[in-house]
């Protein structure tokens, strides 16, 4: 039996990176909760910070992130395009199945 994994995009680490930030985390809970290394963490974190989505703070000499009003918006927005998506690529392979099923 084999599984297919689909690689995860853009949408699926920043719904992770926002899931982890609330209510608030450091970089690290960012990496075990988005599953990514420190590098895309930055990344990701940094467009997050610049669209309005994360907050950061500094304690004792430590970045701190948090969701925003915003982030937990685009939080929101993000599970329902994930949803329809899902619901669109199922629909598309009983679409297939059914036109392979015709064709013999």
């Amino acid at each position: 039996m084999r599984v297919e994994r689909r690689k995860r995009g853009t949408m699926e680490i920043m719904l992770d990176i926002l899931r982890s930030c609330d209510p608030e985390c450091g970089v690290t809970r960012v990496i075990y909760g988005a599953g990514i290394n420190y590098s895309v963490a930055q990344k990701y974190l940094d467009q997050l910070i610049k669209v309005g989505a994360l907050s950061i703070k500094t304690e004792n000499g430590k970045k701190i992130y948090g969701i925003t009003e915003k982030g937990k918006l685009l939080r929101m927005h993000i599970e329902e395009f994930i949803k329809i998506r899902e619901n669109l690529n199922l629909a598309r392979e009983k679409v297939i199945e059914l036109l392979k099923t015709s064709i013999r």
